[in-house]
């Protein structure tokens, strides 16, 4: 992402059925008829899909936790850290954490350059693991190796305006 970029906020998108083509190529995939195929892509009743120009997120209650179903639109397998803090402070809230699970191999998902995190709900819940207090610098040190630093996320103002205004 270039530095220029400034963070549109997610906005609520529509549930739309899948496409042939998808259909299709799932049967291929899992080696299964229509009607299995039709119901692994299904999305459940419950879930809700957000959307930017960067994103498309699925968020999937769980009990006392959600799933989010991360992928970048354009399929590129790229991913930057803040976006997804940005996505998670969005869609559950900014002091509810999250994990990404690197899971064994025998439970290994890996389609499509999506991305997964799971974030507890409670906004007062902390993992027993990683920081406990918060440091953040975004002064950049160029001339020292490892110290490079961006500035923070820009926001596009008018995106955000637009969400608030609705």
């Amino acid at each position: 992402m270039t530095s220029g970029y400034k963070w549109k906020p997610l906005e609520r998108g529509d549930v739309l059925p899948p496409g042939e083509d998808l259909i299709a190529s799932t049967m291929k995939h899992l080696g299964c008829d229509y009607d299995a195929a039709l119901a692994s892509i299904r999305l459940e009743d419950h879930d809700e899909i957000w959307i930017n120009d960067l994103y498309q997120v699925v968020k999937h209650p769980l009990q006392g936790m959600v799933h989010l179903n991360i992928r970048r639109r354009d399929g590129y397998p790229g991913r930057d850290w803040r976006h997804f803090q940005q996505i998670k402070n969005e869609l559950v809230g900014p002091e509810c954490e999250a994990v990404e699970i690197y899971p064994a191999e025998s439970r290994l998902v890996d389609q499509g350059n999506k991305y997964h995190l799971w974030v507890v709900t409670d906004p007062t819940f902390r993992f027993p693991f990683g920081w406990m207090k918060r440091a953040v610098d975004y002064q950049d040190y160029p001339a020292t190796k490892g110290m490079r630093q961006r500035p923070p996320l820009q926001f596009d103002r008018r995106a955000r305006a637009k969400r608030e205004g609705e």
